[in-house]
C-alpha cells in the first residue's frame, strides 16, 4: 500500500477574518488562474489585468491548474468534465479548448509550458502519469505523480515522485524522459517544482526525516539543500545568482504559515492565525519584484514583495501565475 502523504489543500471552510489585504490593481503583465469556491461565477475563468476572462460556459464543471504565455497567446491547463461527469484533461489556447484525453477515465492536466511551436503538458489519464507534447501522450506509468514542468531549449524537465516497492515515494525529476532519483526511498519525499538556469537544475520539494517530520528543501544538480523554518517547498525561481523558494511551515496547531526563502533565508508572510488558512503554490521574479501566489484567509491572493494583494472577491486560491 502506497503511503499517503498529507497534501497541502485549500480549506473548504471559507471564513473571512479581518486580515488587512490590499485589493488587486490592474497590471499590463499579470495573469492568474485559480480555484474559485465563491459560487458567484459560471464556468471556468482566469484573471487578466483585473478582468475576469471566461473559458467555459458552466454547462459542466471545469478547473485550471497552470497558465503560460507565448507572444500574445494565453494557454491554460486543467480539465473539463464531460456530460458523463468524467474530467477530461484539457488545455485552452486563447479560449479554444484542446482535449488531451478521451473522457473514458479521470484525467487532468496540471502543468503547461510553451517552447516555440510546441505545447508541453503534464498530468494524468486514469492511473497513468502522462506527458503530452502537441497532444501526443507519453505514459510515465502508475505509482508516479508529475507536478511541475520546465522546458529549456530542446530539453524537457519534469518534477514529481515515483513509488518504490516499499510504498515510499522517491523525489524524482526527468530530463527528456530519463529518470533521476533525488532521494534514497527510505522515507517518502516529493519534488514539487523545477527551474533551469544555464546548466543547473533546481528542484524544490520536501522529505520526511527519521522522526516523521516534513523538511522543506531544494536540490541543485541533485545535491540537497535543507531550507530552515519550513516543512514544504512548493515553488522555485532563479534570478541571476539568487534562489527564491516558496513554501510553508506549520505552527504547533498544524496551521500553515507561508514562507519565502531567498538564498536560504526565510521570511514568514503569514501568521498561522488566519481563520480560513493560508497557502502558496507559485513564485516568480520579474525584474526587482518577487511574486508569490496562493490564498490568504480563504481569498485568492498574491504577494508582491511580501505585501498581500487579494483578487477582489475570488474566494479560493491561485494555482498559476504569469508576470510579464
Amino acid at each position: 500500500m502506497i503511503r499517503k502523504i498529507q497534501q497541502l489543500a485549500i480549506p473548504l471552510l471559507l471564513l473571512l477574518a479581518a486580515t488587512p489585504i490590499l485589493k488587486a490593481q490592474s497590471s499590463p503583465s499579470l495573469l492568474v488562474v485559480y480555484d474559485d469556491y465563491s459560487g458567484k461565477r459560471t464556468g471556468l475563468t482566469y484573471w487578466k489585468n483585473g478582468e475576469t476572462i471566461q473559458l467555459t460556459d458552466g454547462t459542466t464543471y471545469a478547473g485550471a491548474s497552470a497558465i503560460a504565455m507565448s507572444g500574445n497567446d494565453v494557454y491554460v491547463a486543467g480539465y473539463q468534465n464531460n456530460l458523463a461527469g468524467e474530467p477530461v484533461a484539457t488545455y485552452w489556447k486563447n479560449k479554444e479548448a484542446i482535449k488531451l484525453s478521451d473522457g473514458k477515465t479521470y484525467a487532468k492536466a496540471n502543468g503547461i509550458s510553451i517552447s516555440g511551436p510546441d505545447v508541453h503538458v503534464i498530468g494524468n489519464d486514469g492511473s497513468q502519469a502522462v506527458y503530452w507534447k502537441n497532444g501526443a501522450a507519453t505514459s510515465f506509468g502508475e505509482g508516479t505523480k508529475l507536478y511541475a514542468l520546465s522546458v529549456s531549449g530542446n530539453d524537457v524537465y519534469i518534477a514529481g515522485c515515483r513509488a518504490n516497492d516499499q510504498g515510499e515515494y522517491v523525489a524524482t525529476y526527468w530530463k527528456n524522459g530519463n529518470e533521476k532519483a533525488l532521494t534514497d526511498g527510505k522515507k517518502s519525499a516529493e519534488a514539487n517544482a523545477i527551474a533551469i538556469s544555464g546548466n543547473d537544475v533546481y528542484v524544490a520539494g520536501f522529505t520526511i526525516d527519521s522522526a516523521g517530520r516534513e523538511i522543506a528543501m531544494y536540490w541543485k544538480n541533485g545535491k540537497p539543500v535543507v531550507l530552515p523554518d519550513g516543512c514544504r517547498a512548493n515553488a522555485i525561481a532563479i534570478s541571476g545568482n539568487d534562489i527564491y523558494v516558496a513554501g510553508i511551515d506549520r505552527n504547533e496547531a498544524g496551521a500553515n504559515i507561508v514562507v519565502c526563502w531567498k538564498n536560504g533565508t526565510a521570511v514568514r508572510l503569514t501568521s498561522g492565525n488566519e481563520a480560513a488558512g493560508a497557502g502558496v503554490k507559485v513564485i516568480t521574479v520579474a525584474g526587482n519584484d518577487v511574486y508569490l501566489a496562493g490564498y490568504l484567509d480563504g481569498i485568492a491572493t498574491y504577494w508582491k514583495n511580501e505585501k498581500p494583494v487579494s483578487l477582489n472577491d475570488i474566494t479560493g486560491g491561485i494555482t498559476g501565475m504569469v508576470v510579464r
